[in-house]
């Protein structure tokens, strides 16, 4: 009781009622409270801890690069094998033209920089974005939010950004000549795991080639692994002018990242040097934690596993109260259709030893977003549990 009362006086709290979960240590699949009572993790630290907690091979790689050295000097400024080792995995395993890489240490940061280099690189100043995005919690990634409710008191956010529906074909006509860039998420992850048609996203691109406006992917929650491919654009056919990366980037470290050519990247630095800077981006330890944690989710097919346990996930759960479930392999809403119901599911999966979470503009539905390495045995009791609810 000490501890907790502790954090309610010294810890910012950022909703109106923390979960409050005193955390001991971490484990696999599991986080431990400070009596050592194992709890399934099922939101993944929304989305940072894909890989689980605790892999070996990752915190060798913590301690060996702390061995080595820590910070050195702002980012961009010192080569440093560890940040050019992970970029270069990544650049093998993305489609060609995304192979320049500016690290930095939150997904929010990696949107502002974005907003910076779409606007430098074709000198418009307009920015689209889709209703109900979450995209991060900066004064330039908080303009990228539609709710006017919750922008109100920080007003006045960045200019000149327009808001169109996602999926929704007519609204690409609001894409024009004095468009930057369109930002959007591939599945659209806070408001409750939604996707868009095929066809959507191929009219999209089409639109911004023929408008010259840059298309900017948010795979900040959706990226590495998550959806059973190393990003979700992979599932489909329109590839990113800019690609946003970050939470299990890192490997449980705080990394971030903008991916993109050459080309585009050289807009930014070689146009306006100092245009961005980023003191502790690309941290050669959360470098080092990335690329052993990219190397662990390929050796041992966790991107596999995540297409498997999603599809029983899905495909168990036969509570009649679950309205819909929408999924990409270990990413589901199972959608129950009202706040209230969604908390006392939350409370009762925490009465059995797991942790769950909902979803910010979809309070309705229960976000399920397990570790990758999730196991039948442990898919099949949170199912076992929720169809008795």
């Amino acid at each position: 009781m000490l501890l907790r009362q502790q954090f309610l006086n010294y810890i910012a709290q950022t909703s109106e009622v923390p979960q409050g979960f005193c955390m001991g240590r971490a484990k696999g699949n599991y986080l431990f409270d400070r009596e050592g009572k194992a709890y399934l993790d099922l939101s993944s630290g929304f989305g940072v801890s894909n890989l689980g907690h605790g892999v070996p091979e990752v915190l060798d790689a913590i301690a060996s690069q702390s061995r080595e050295y820590l910070h050195t000097n702002v980012y961009g400024e010192h080569v440093q094998k560890v940040q050019i080792r992970l970029a270069e995995r990544l650049a093998d395993l993305l489609p060609a033209g995304l192979d320049a890489f500016y690290y930095l240490t939150s997904g929010s940061e990696a949107v502002d920089a974005a907003i910076k280099l779409s606007r430098l690189a074709t000198g418009r100043t307009e920015i689209a974005v889709c209703r109900n995005a979450y995209h991060g919690s900066t004064l330039g990634a908080e303009s990228l939010r539609s709710d006017e409710e919750h922008k109100a008191p920080f007003l006045p956010l960045l200019p000149g950004v327009r808001f169109i529906q996602f999926g929704e074909s007519d609204d690409l006509a609001q894409i024009g000549p004095q468009t930057a860039a369109v930002f959007t998420e591939v599945i659209q992850a806070e408001a409750g795991v939604r996707f868009a048609d095929p066809d959507w996203w191929k009219a999209l691109r089409a639109r911004c080639d023929q408008t010259g406006s840059l298309l900017v992917l948010d795979e900040i929650q959706t990226g590495m692994g998550r959806t059973g491919k190393l990003f979700a654009f992979m599932h489909g056919e329109a590839v990113p002018d800019i690609l946003l990366a970050g939470k299990a980037l890192g490997a449980g470290m705080p990394l971030s990242a903008l991916i993109t050519s050459q080309t585009l990247f050289r807009q930014l630095f070689r146009t306006l040097p100092l245009a961005h800077l980023s003191t502790f981006g690309g941290h050669p330890v959360s470098c080092a934690a990335g690329l052993a944690g990219l190397n662990v989710l390929l050796r041992d097919g966790l991107m596999e596993n995540a297409r498997k346990m999603g599809k029983r996930l899905a495909e168990g759960l036969l509570n009649p109260m679950i309205r819909d479930r929408r999924h990409a392999g270990l990413f589901m809403a199972a959608e129950l259709g009202d706040a209230a119901i969604t908390l006392r599911w939350i409370a009762a999966l925490y009465k059995e030893n797991m942790l769950a979470e909902s979803f910010l503009f979809d309070p309705g539905s229960l976000r399920i977003a397990p570790p990758l390495s999730i196991r039948e045995s442990e898919v099949d009791q949170v199912v076992a549990l929720l169809n008795r609810l």
